[in-house]
This record gives structure tokens, C-alpha cells and sequence, in this order.
């Protein structure tokens, strides 16, 4: 394993992961996806890995004992790896028992799996598994550095004579604690400092000054243009110091795995570009390998589909260009919420709003239909929904489409009222794919107009006692606005219904007449509520039974084509 680039991970029980593996198949990889879907957990594991086996090397015993390498503590306060408050808290679920494998194989095709074995909320042991050959274990070299996004730079920075202090600051996520020391590290390698020195010139124009370490204080300072005046550091935008950071890095830790999170944090667009190409070339002069963690459009839309992995819950690695298009897609379009429901729900439904949703729930409960426990948990959006006021809305297939990257073959169901655009029809129900139903009258309303439903709705409303005078108001407003065909048959498709809008145009106009003006729409499914078996139109128990087949929860499944 003498090769030092990392050809994949496999990480068991660390932290949010079960277990997952994943390979490089370039030099380079770039994780994407959104927060908190475990991107910075695969960097972190990486690095664990280092630190184990770094600290377990340092014994020098490659020989085993009783069938096992012996185990070498570490104290929590020494692990720098990942910022901890508790061991507990790096086990999956704080499962604090069993141990935690790391696996790392290289680009030789050598491979070491560390455990991580729990001992005290305060103390781990590590150690190689048994089945790795001591001889692989006395040539491999892999070194690692994680690199967090940059914080705010320290006022006073003393020059640190331990490395493992400058180690344990990153641990904690705080590089803006120790750019200066990096600095001077730079500073110390004619060739590294001349690389650092040219990059920044050209993408800031600034020119850096060698640090002065001679005080208390390490002074890091730069020069805008030849002859303009000094600034330290510390006066230069956010984006300019984590620019400044991360090619520090590159430059002092040449043939390392650098584990860079968000790279792109602070950064305009433009130079998010220009720093990705900037962090390749020096990482190729440097022999060194990038292993990045971002949800930058920008950066993601510059990989090659070989080096791009999808972190969305799990991860894994793109097959084509089409794939990236939707991963950045995704990353505009699904929220937290949606990843994690789509890995566990039947399939996602998309309707018009809350409100269908809710008269869909009042019907299939009143008819005790087998939906009733599936409308009750289901995966919902509406068919076109804003993110913010005033921007464009996401359509159903654009969400869908997102969607697939979390799960493939995850099944969708559009739900869309009969006054959409007459092209767009239902399509066969196969429980793959997203799918599509149209209701046949004008909206989900329109099978809520049923005179002896609204009369019973009416006369719950006002109270049996005093219900007559408003039932012969609403009867009065039914003989002199319904056709007699509708009135004489309410299942009747009429052109009265198809065409007429019942949320503003037939219902509200009933409720007023019954004396119940102003009732919102948003509580119409309680209409649906009261309604009786008979009084529900056969098409809606059509619609919940393809809604159970359109998520596969029926036996025998057959390819349907609705009405």
C-alpha cells in the first residue's frame, strides 16, 4: 500500500452511516448534495482513519497477539479527527457498543480496515483487524489533512512548536486560529511560497509578505499592487482568506489526501470557478489528491461525472452528465425533508394543494376504503408550489425528476384537476414512473355538489333544531341554479359541472343562500366528511383505487389505463 492516493472507503457504524462505500474512480472526487446528508461525515471519516492509524503505528508492533494486533488508546481530547463532546457520539444511532471499521483501500490495491472500539465516553482503542497483513501495515504511508471551511481570523496568533496543536484547531473546525501558522510553514519551503505567492497574485493581485514569527504574534501581512500599501491578513474579505487557506494547505502538504470542506464557502460564483481549477493544477503538481465536500452549483457543473458522487441521504457515484444536470437540479428544488421521506415512503403524490389532500383523507375514511392509511402518511406535494413569495414555481415533474437522484425508482402520482390544459390526460397506472390521473369533472370540488351531502352538511352546521328555514333557502338557491338533469341524477356528468368552477363558482353561492356566508374553502373537505357511501361518485373511488396501485399496493399489479 505504498501508494498513497485513496482508491475507496467503506465506513461501518461511523456516526449518521450504517454502513456505506463508496470508490474514486478519477484522482479526485467531489461529494455533493445538500447539508447535513453526511458529506463532511465521509470527510471526517477519512481522516479518522489517518488518526488511528497514524497513532496505532506509532507503537511499532506489527505482530499480532493472540490472533489480534494489539490495541493503542486515544483520548478523546487528543482526537482530532472529529470534534467530539462524547465517544458515544461518533458510534451510529450513539449505539456505544460494537465497533466502529473504517476501511481504506489504495490505489495499489492494498487495504487496512481500522476498529474503533469503544472503551469510556472519554477513551477509544484502535487497531488494525486481524485480517490485514502485517506486511501491508508496515509499508502503507496514506497521510490525510481535513480542511474545514474558513472561520473568522483570530486577533493574536502565537507561532505553535507542536504540529498537533495546529491539528487539533482544525479538529474543531477553527483554520482561522491557524492560517498564520500555515503561513510561516509556507514560508519555510522556498518552492512552496513561490507557488502560494504566484497563485494569489494572480487571482487578487495581491502580494504576500513573509510572515514575521520573531514576537509574541506571528504578523502575516499583504501588499495591494508593488507599491501599495501593507494590510494584515486579517483585512482581507472572507473570500480572499479562504482562498488564501486552502492553496496554504495545498502547497505545504504535498502526496496528502486533502479533505476539503466546502471549498467554495465565502466565495463569489466567478472565483468558485477559477479557485476549483486553481485547487486541481496545484494539487496535480503536488501529487496530491482532492477529496471535496460541496453543494456548489458552480463546482459540481466543472466535474466530470466519474469524479462526482451524489450524497443525498446515501451515497453514490454518477453514470452520466444527465445525472449531474439533476443533481444540480436537486439541489434547488428538494428540501432535507424530501430526501429523507423518499427513501422510505411508498412514493410521492403530488396534488393541488392541502386542501384536495384533505377531502382525498375525508372520502376515503367515510367509504372505508384500504387508502385510508396511506393518504394518512403519505409523501405529498403540491403539483406547483413557490419556494418564497414571488419566485418561480416548482412543477411536479421538475420535483420528480430531482427526486429520482435520492431514489430511482421511487413511483409518482400527479394528481391534476379536469380544467387542465386538454393535452395533458391521465396515463396507464403501472406503479413505475411518474404517473398521472385527471379528474373528469372541472376540479376535486366538483364531487363535492351533491344536493342531499350539502344538506346534511348545512344541517350540521346550523344545528337540527333550527335547521329548516336555511334547508329551504339552500333548497330555493338548488331549483333556481342547478339543471333538473343534475338534480334528478347528482352522478350525471353534465357540461354544467365539467365547466363551472365549484370552489368559487358553486359551492360558496350554496353556502351563502343556506346561511353560511364566507366559509373557506380550505375546510370544504368536511363536506367530503359527511358525505355517505352512496353519495361519493363511483370516479373517486376509481381515483383511490389507482392511487393504491400507483404505489404498488395491490397484488397482482396490471398495467390500467383509467377512464
Amino acid at each position: 500500500m505504498r501508494q498513497k492516493m485513496i482508491r475507496s472507503v467503506t465506513m461501518r457504524r461511523f456516526k449518521r452511516f450504517g454502513e456505506v462505500a463508496f470508490d474514486i474512480h478519477g484522482r479526485h472526487v467531489v461529494l455533493a448534495g445538500p447539508n447535513n446528508m453526511g458529506k463532511t461525515t465521509i470527510l471526517q471519516a477519512i481522516s479518522a482513519w489517518t488518526l488511528a492509524f497514524g497513532k496505532w503505528k506509532e507503537r511499532n508492533d506489527f505482530r499480532k497477539h493472540g490472533g489480534y494486533y494489539t490495541k493503542v488508546p486515544i483520548a478523546r481530547q487528543a482526537f482530532s479527527a472529529v470534534p467530539l463532546r462524547r465517544f458515544d457520539l461518533m458510534w451510529a444511532n450513539r449505539d456505544y457498543k460494537g465497533n466502529i471499521e473504517i476501511e481504506i483501500r489504495s490505489m495499489d490495491g492494498g487495504s487496512i480496515t481500522m476498529e474503533f472500539i469503544a472503551d469510556s465516553t472519554e477513551q477509544i482503542f484502535v487497531r488494525p483487524v486481524r485480517t490485514v497483513d502485517s506486511a501491508v501495515l508496515r509499508t502503507a504511508e496514506v497521510q490525510s489533512v481535513f480542511v474545514p471551511a474558513m472561520t473568522g481570523l483570530s486577533r493574536e496568533e502565537p507561532l505553535y512548536a507542536n504540529p498537533e496543536t495546529v491539528a487539533d484547531l482544525l479538529g474543531q473546525a477553527r483554520p482561522g486560529d491557524v492560517l498564520r501558522n500555515l503561513l510561516y510553514q509556507a514560508n519555510q519551503s522556498e518552492t512552496a511560497w513561490k507557488s502560494l505567492c504566484y497563485a494569489i497574485q494572480n487571482l487578487f493581485g495581491y502580494r504576500l509578505i513573509p510572515p514575521d514569527a520573531g514576537g509574541a504574534y506571528i504578523v502575516a501581512e499583504y501588499r495591494v499592487g508593488n507599491n501599495g500599501p501593507e494590510f494584515d491578513i486579517s483585512s482581507g474579505g472572507s473570500g480572499f482568506q479562504q482562498v488564501l487557506m486552502l492553496l496554504t494547505f495545498l502547497n505545504i502538504r504535498p502526496a496528502t489526501v486533502l479533505l476539503l470542506d466546502e471549498p467554495d464557502a465565502h466565495l463569489h460564483v466567478i472565483l468558485q470557478d477559477s479557485i476549483y481549477g486553481e485547487l486541481r493544477a496545484v494539487a496535480e503538481r503536488q501529487r496530491s489528491q482532492l477529496v471535496i465536500a460541496t453543494h456548489s452549483e458552480v463546482i459540481i457543473d466543472s466535474v466530470e461525472p466519474r469524479e462526482l458522487w451524489a450524497v443525498l441521504q446515501s451515497a453514490r457515484p454518477l453514470a452520466e452528465d444527465a445525472e449531474k444536470s439533476r443533481l444540480i437540479k436537486s439541489l434547488r428544488v428538494l428540501s432535507n425533508t424530501d430526501i429523507l421521506l423518499a427513501e422510505e415512503a411508498e412514493g410521492i403524490l403530488y396534488v393541488e394543494g392541502h386542501t384536495d389532500l384533505n377531502i382525498l383523507r375525508a372520502w376515503a375514511k367515510a367509504l372505508e376504503h384500504p387508502s385510508v392509511d396511506l393518504l394518512r402518511r403519505v409523501f405529498w406535494k403540491p403539483t406547483v408550489w413557490e419556494t418564497r413569495t414571488g419566485s418561480d414555481g416548482i412543477k411536479a415533474e421538475n420535483h420528480y425528476d430531482a427526486l429520482r437522484l435520492v431514489r430511482k425508482n421511487i413511483p409518482g402520482l400527479v394528481l391534476i384537476d379536469g380544467d387542465a390544459h386538454p393535452g395533458i390526460q391521465s396515463t396507464p397506472i403501472t406503479g413505475q414512473g411518474l404517473q398521472r390521473l385527471r379528474w373528469s369533472r372541472y376540479e376535486i370540488e366538483s364531487y363535492l355538489v351533491h344536493p342531499q351531502s350539502l344538506r346534511r352538511f348545512v344541517e350540521q352546521k346550523v344545528g337540527v333544531g333550527i335547521a329548516a328555514p336555511h334547508l329551504e333557502d339552500l333548497e330555493r338557491h338548488f331549483e333556481e341554479t342547478y339543471p333538473p338533469a343534475f338534480l334528478k341524477d347528482p352522478f350525471k356528468d353534465t357540461p354544467y359541472l365539467k365547466n363551472t368552477k365549484a370552489r368559487t363558482d358553486l359551492l360558496p353561492p350554496a353556502l351563502n343562500a343556506a346561511g353560511l356566508p364566507g366559509f373557506p374553502y380550505t375546510s370544504y373537505y368536511e363536506i367530503a366528511a359527511v358525505m355517505e357511501p352512496e353519495e361519493i361518485h363511483p370516479e373517486v373511488v376509481e381515483k383511490l383505487d389507482l392511487i393504491m396501485e400507483a404505489f404498488g399496493l395491490r397484488t397482482g399489479l396490471k398495467s390500467k389505463t383509467p377512464l
